[in-house]
Protein backbone atom coordinates (compact mmCIF):
# COMPACT_ATOMS: atom_id res chain seq x y z
CA UNK A 1 0.00 0.00 0.00
CA UNK A 2 1.23 3.50 -0.79
CA UNK A 3 0.16 7.03 0.06
CA UNK A 4 0.21 8.76 -3.28
CA UNK A 5 3.64 7.93 -4.66
CA UNK A 6 5.12 7.27 -1.21
CA UNK A 7 5.29 3.88 0.50
CA UNK A 8 3.04 3.38 3.51
CA UNK A 9 5.23 4.33 6.53
CA UNK A 10 3.55 1.63 8.65
CA UNK A 11 4.51 -1.10 6.18
CA UNK A 12 8.06 0.24 6.09
CA UNK A 13 8.16 0.50 9.88
CA UNK A 14 7.01 -3.13 10.22
CA UNK A 15 9.74 -4.15 7.79
CA UNK A 16 12.45 -2.38 9.78
CA UNK A 17 11.07 -3.80 13.04
CA UNK A 18 11.17 -7.32 11.61
CA UNK A 19 14.83 -6.95 10.63
CA UNK A 20 16.14 -5.68 13.98
CA UNK A 21 17.32 -9.17 14.96
CA UNK A 22 19.05 -9.85 11.63
CA UNK A 23 22.88 -9.95 11.68
CA UNK A 24 22.92 -7.92 8.48
CA UNK A 25 20.69 -5.16 9.89
CA UNK A 26 21.71 -1.86 8.23
CA UNK A 27 21.65 0.60 11.16
CA UNK A 28 22.86 3.50 9.01
CA UNK A 29 19.96 3.04 6.58
CA UNK A 30 17.52 2.62 9.47
CA UNK A 31 18.69 5.92 10.98
CA UNK A 32 18.37 7.67 7.62
CA UNK A 33 14.84 6.32 7.20
CA UNK A 34 13.83 7.57 10.68
CA UNK A 35 15.19 11.04 9.86
CA UNK A 36 13.59 11.22 6.41
CA UNK A 37 10.05 12.11 7.56
CA UNK A 38 8.31 12.72 10.92
CA UNK A 39 5.69 10.20 9.74
CA UNK A 40 8.33 7.47 9.63
CA UNK A 41 9.32 7.99 13.24
CA UNK A 42 5.69 8.18 14.40
CA UNK A 43 4.86 4.97 12.50
CA UNK A 44 7.81 3.11 13.96
CA UNK A 45 6.97 4.22 17.52
CA UNK A 46 3.40 2.94 17.10
CA UNK A 47 4.59 -0.40 15.71
CA UNK A 48 7.13 -0.87 18.51
CA UNK A 49 4.71 0.17 21.28
CA UNK A 50 1.94 -2.11 19.98
CA UNK A 51 4.40 -4.98 19.76
CA UNK A 52 5.54 -4.31 23.34
CA UNK A 53 1.98 -4.23 24.69
CA UNK A 54 1.01 -7.52 23.04
CA UNK A 55 4.24 -9.19 24.14
CA UNK A 56 3.66 -8.09 27.74
CA UNK A 57 0.12 -9.52 27.72
CA UNK A 58 1.06 -12.70 25.84
CA UNK A 59 1.19 -15.10 28.84
CA UNK A 60 -2.26 -14.04 30.06
CA UNK A 61 -3.66 -14.25 26.53
CA UNK A 62 -2.32 -17.77 26.07
CA UNK A 63 -4.16 -18.96 29.19
CA UNK A 64 -7.48 -17.74 27.74
CA UNK A 65 -7.08 -19.33 24.30
CA UNK A 66 -9.13 -22.52 23.60
CA UNK A 67 -7.57 -25.78 24.73
CA UNK A 68 -5.73 -27.76 22.05
CA UNK A 69 -4.51 -31.33 21.90
CA UNK A 70 -1.18 -29.99 20.69
CA UNK A 71 -0.21 -27.21 23.12
CA UNK A 72 2.80 -26.24 21.06
CA UNK A 73 0.48 -25.19 18.25
CA UNK A 74 -0.72 -22.18 20.25
CA UNK A 75 2.63 -21.09 21.64
CA UNK A 76 2.90 -17.35 21.25
CA UNK A 77 5.79 -16.06 19.12
CA UNK A 78 8.49 -13.80 20.52
CA UNK A 79 7.36 -11.05 18.16
CA UNK A 80 3.54 -11.42 17.86
CA UNK A 81 2.76 -8.29 15.86
CA UNK A 82 5.05 -9.40 13.03
CA UNK A 83 4.00 -13.08 13.00
CA UNK A 84 0.22 -13.02 13.31
CA UNK A 85 -2.01 -12.17 10.37
CA UNK A 86 -5.66 -11.82 9.38
CA UNK A 87 -8.43 -12.87 11.76
CA UNK A 88 -5.98 -14.51 14.17
CA UNK A 89 -4.11 -11.26 14.61
CA UNK A 90 -7.34 -9.32 15.07
CA UNK A 91 -8.55 -11.74 17.72
CA UNK A 92 -5.26 -11.67 19.58
CA UNK A 93 -5.16 -7.87 19.45
CA UNK A 94 -8.74 -7.66 20.73
CA UNK A 95 -7.90 -9.84 23.71
CA UNK A 96 -4.77 -7.78 24.41
CA UNK A 97 -6.71 -4.52 24.35
CA UNK A 98 -9.45 -5.99 26.55
CA UNK A 99 -6.98 -7.05 29.24
CA UNK A 100 -5.00 -3.91 30.15
CA UNK A 101 -4.52 -5.13 33.72
CA UNK A 102 -2.46 -8.06 32.43
CA UNK A 103 0.29 -5.82 31.10
CA UNK A 104 3.21 -5.59 33.50
CA UNK A 105 3.27 -2.35 35.46
CA UNK A 106 6.56 -0.56 36.09
CA UNK A 107 8.30 -1.32 39.35
CA UNK A 108 8.83 1.38 41.94
CA UNK A 109 11.61 3.75 40.86
CA UNK A 110 15.06 3.50 42.46
CA UNK A 111 17.17 6.57 43.13
CA UNK A 112 20.89 5.95 42.75
CA UNK A 113 23.72 8.34 43.57
CA UNK A 114 27.45 7.69 43.30
CA UNK A 115 30.13 9.45 45.31
CA UNK A 116 32.97 11.46 43.76
CA UNK A 117 35.27 8.43 44.13
CA UNK A 118 32.77 5.71 43.20
CA UNK A 119 31.45 4.03 40.07
CA UNK A 120 28.71 1.45 40.14
CA UNK A 121 27.43 -1.38 37.95
CA UNK A 122 23.69 -2.06 37.84
CA UNK A 123 22.06 -5.11 36.27
CA UNK A 124 18.39 -4.78 35.29
CA UNK A 125 15.82 -7.56 35.33
CA UNK A 126 15.52 -7.51 31.53
CA UNK A 127 19.23 -8.33 31.13
CA UNK A 128 20.38 -4.80 30.34
CA UNK A 129 23.22 -3.27 32.34
CA UNK A 130 24.23 0.26 33.37
CA UNK A 131 27.67 1.43 34.42
CA UNK A 132 27.29 4.65 36.41
CA UNK A 133 30.12 7.19 36.54
CA UNK A 134 31.33 9.11 39.59
CA UNK A 135 29.23 11.88 41.11
CA UNK A 136 26.14 10.87 39.15
CA UNK A 137 22.47 10.85 40.15
CA UNK A 138 19.93 8.60 38.40
CA UNK A 139 16.41 7.34 38.84
CA UNK A 140 15.75 3.87 37.41
CA UNK A 141 12.25 2.51 36.76
CA UNK A 142 12.11 -1.06 35.49
CA UNK A 143 9.23 -2.71 33.65
CA UNK A 144 8.19 -3.62 30.11
CA UNK A 145 9.99 -0.50 28.89
CA UNK A 146 12.65 0.56 31.42
CA UNK A 147 13.13 4.30 32.01
CA UNK A 148 16.32 5.89 33.36
CA UNK A 149 16.36 9.58 34.30
CA UNK A 150 19.79 11.18 34.64
CA UNK A 151 19.70 14.24 36.89
CA UNK A 152 23.46 14.65 36.76
CA UNK A 153 26.47 12.74 35.53
CA UNK A 154 27.21 10.00 33.03
CA UNK A 155 26.13 6.42 32.47
CA UNK A 156 27.05 3.77 29.93
CA UNK A 157 24.20 1.52 28.81
CA UNK A 158 24.38 -1.99 27.40
CA UNK A 159 20.81 -2.77 26.41
CA UNK A 160 19.67 -6.31 25.73
CA UNK A 161 18.12 -6.51 22.28
CA UNK A 162 14.38 -7.11 22.47
CA UNK A 163 12.16 -5.74 19.68
CA UNK A 164 9.11 -6.09 21.95
CA UNK A 165 10.11 -3.14 24.10
CA UNK A 166 12.09 0.08 24.13
CA UNK A 167 14.61 1.40 26.64
CA UNK A 168 14.26 5.10 27.48
CA UNK A 169 16.86 7.46 28.95
CA UNK A 170 15.82 11.02 29.91
CA UNK A 171 18.36 13.76 30.55
CA UNK A 172 18.34 17.56 30.40
CA UNK A 173 14.96 17.82 28.66
CA UNK A 174 15.80 15.16 26.04
CA UNK A 175 14.69 11.58 25.58
CA UNK A 176 16.87 8.81 24.18
CA UNK A 177 15.05 5.71 22.89
CA UNK A 178 16.85 2.46 22.25
CA UNK A 179 15.89 -1.11 21.34
CA UNK A 180 19.24 -2.81 21.83
CA UNK A 181 22.69 -1.29 21.67
CA UNK A 182 25.60 0.16 23.68
CA UNK A 183 25.80 3.90 24.28
CA UNK A 184 26.77 6.72 26.67
CA UNK A 185 24.61 9.57 27.96
CA UNK A 186 26.10 12.53 29.88
CA UNK A 187 24.18 15.39 31.48
CA UNK A 188 25.91 18.38 33.05
CA UNK A 189 25.61 22.17 33.12
CA UNK A 190 22.55 22.26 30.83
CA UNK A 191 24.23 20.15 28.15
CA UNK A 192 23.57 16.56 27.08
CA UNK A 193 25.88 14.28 25.12
CA UNK A 194 24.87 11.00 23.50
CA UNK A 195 27.57 8.73 22.03
CA UNK A 196 26.80 5.36 20.42
CA UNK A 197 29.20 2.43 20.27
CA UNK A 198 26.85 -0.18 18.78
CA UNK A 199 23.42 -0.10 17.17
CA UNK A 200 21.37 3.10 17.05
CA UNK A 201 19.27 5.35 19.28
CA UNK A 202 16.68 8.04 18.65
CA UNK A 203 17.09 11.40 20.42
CA UNK A 204 14.24 13.91 20.74
CA UNK A 205 13.12 16.69 23.03
CA UNK A 206 10.95 15.26 25.79
CA UNK A 207 7.34 15.04 24.69
CA UNK A 208 8.15 15.32 20.98
CA UNK A 209 8.30 12.66 18.27
CA UNK A 210 10.51 14.35 15.68
CA UNK A 211 13.90 13.22 16.96
CA UNK A 212 17.10 12.33 15.15
CA UNK A 213 18.85 8.98 14.86
CA UNK A 214 22.34 8.57 16.28
CA UNK A 215 24.07 5.45 14.99
CA UNK A 216 27.22 3.55 15.92
CA UNK A 217 30.29 5.77 15.65
CA UNK A 218 28.32 8.99 16.09
CA UNK A 219 28.00 11.51 18.88
CA UNK A 220 25.34 14.18 19.43
CA UNK A 221 26.13 17.27 21.54
CA UNK A 222 23.06 19.17 22.78
CA UNK A 223 23.51 22.56 24.42
CA UNK A 224 21.71 25.92 24.40
CA UNK A 225 19.02 24.53 22.09
CA UNK A 226 21.54 23.57 19.41
CA UNK A 227 22.56 20.08 18.29
CA UNK A 228 25.91 19.11 16.80
CA UNK A 229 26.57 15.67 15.36
CA UNK A 230 30.14 14.36 15.01
CA UNK A 231 32.06 11.14 14.50
CA UNK A 232 33.41 9.20 17.46
CA UNK A 233 35.59 6.13 17.70
CA UNK A 234 33.22 3.44 19.08
CA UNK A 235 36.10 2.06 21.14
CA UNK A 236 36.28 5.33 23.12
CA UNK A 237 32.60 5.36 24.12
CA UNK A 238 32.55 4.75 27.87
CA UNK A 239 36.32 5.23 28.14
CA UNK A 240 35.76 7.03 31.48
CA UNK A 241 35.19 3.58 33.02
CA UNK A 242 38.85 2.76 32.33
CA UNK A 243 40.08 6.06 33.78
CA UNK A 244 40.33 8.15 30.59
CA UNK A 245 38.39 11.02 29.05
CA UNK A 246 38.74 10.99 25.26
CA UNK A 247 37.71 14.02 23.17
CA UNK A 248 37.70 14.81 19.48
CA UNK A 249 37.07 18.51 18.75
CA UNK A 250 34.78 18.80 21.80
CA UNK A 251 33.59 22.22 23.05
CA UNK A 252 35.60 23.37 26.07
CA UNK A 253 32.33 23.82 27.97
CA UNK A 254 31.65 20.09 27.61
CA UNK A 255 35.15 19.23 28.84
CA UNK A 256 34.70 21.60 31.79
CA UNK A 257 31.41 19.93 32.70
CA UNK A 258 33.04 16.50 32.70
CA UNK A 259 36.00 17.65 34.80
CA UNK A 260 33.66 19.26 37.35
CA UNK A 261 32.40 15.83 38.36
CA UNK A 262 35.88 14.53 39.07
CA UNK A 263 37.74 17.59 40.38
CA UNK A 264 35.44 18.37 43.30
CA UNK A 265 34.81 21.92 42.04
CA UNK A 266 32.61 23.37 39.35
CA UNK A 267 34.43 24.62 36.24
CA UNK A 268 32.98 27.39 34.07
CA UNK A 269 34.31 28.69 30.78
CA UNK A 270 34.77 32.46 30.58
CA UNK A 271 33.67 34.27 27.39
CA UNK A 272 37.32 34.71 26.37
CA UNK A 273 37.63 30.92 25.93
CA UNK A 274 34.05 30.13 24.94
CA UNK A 275 34.92 29.22 21.35
CA UNK A 276 37.74 26.81 22.20
CA UNK A 277 37.54 23.13 21.34
CA UNK A 278 39.64 20.28 22.63
CA UNK A 279 40.99 17.04 21.16
CA UNK A 280 43.03 14.69 23.27
CA UNK A 281 43.05 12.26 26.18
CA UNK A 282 42.87 13.23 29.85
CA UNK A 283 43.80 10.81 32.63
CA UNK A 284 41.22 10.97 35.41
CA UNK A 285 43.16 9.54 38.37
CA UNK A 286 41.70 11.04 41.54
CA UNK A 287 40.51 14.08 39.56
CA UNK A 288 42.92 16.53 41.18
CA UNK A 289 45.19 16.95 38.15
CA UNK A 290 42.61 17.26 35.37
CA UNK A 291 42.63 21.07 35.38
CA UNK A 292 46.44 21.04 35.19
CA UNK A 293 46.29 18.73 32.17
CA UNK A 294 43.90 21.04 30.34
CA UNK A 295 46.14 24.03 31.04
CA UNK A 296 49.09 22.17 29.53
CA UNK A 297 47.18 21.14 26.42
CA UNK A 298 45.24 24.36 25.71
CA UNK A 299 46.14 28.06 25.95
CA UNK A 300 43.95 28.53 29.02
CA UNK A 301 44.54 29.31 32.66
CA UNK A 302 42.46 28.43 35.69
CA UNK A 303 41.35 31.13 38.11
CA UNK A 304 39.47 30.35 41.32
CA UNK A 305 36.82 32.86 42.40
CA UNK A 306 33.54 32.60 44.25
CA UNK A 307 33.85 28.87 44.76
CA UNK A 308 34.21 28.27 41.00
CA UNK A 309 37.15 27.49 38.75
CA UNK A 310 37.11 29.83 35.75
CA UNK A 311 38.85 28.71 32.56
CA UNK A 312 39.94 31.78 30.61
CA UNK A 313 42.13 32.30 27.59
CA UNK A 314 45.77 32.64 28.60
CA UNK A 315 47.68 35.79 27.59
Amino acid sequence: MTQGNRPDPFEEAAGWHARLDAPEMDWEAFGAWLDARPANRAAYDRIAMLDADIAAAAPAIAVRLPANDEPEAIALPRRPILWLAGAGAAAMLAVALALPSMITHPAAPRDIATRADETRNLKLADGSSIRIDRASRLRVTEGASPVVEIAQGTANFSVRHDPARSFIVRAGGYEVRDVGTRFDVSSSNESVVVAVAEGAVSVARSGQDDGVAVTAGQRLDLAAGAARRSRVDPATVGSWSSGRLVYDNAPLALVAGDISRYAGARLVVDPSAAGMRFSGVLTIGDGSHLVDQVQKLLPVRARRAGGLVHLERAG
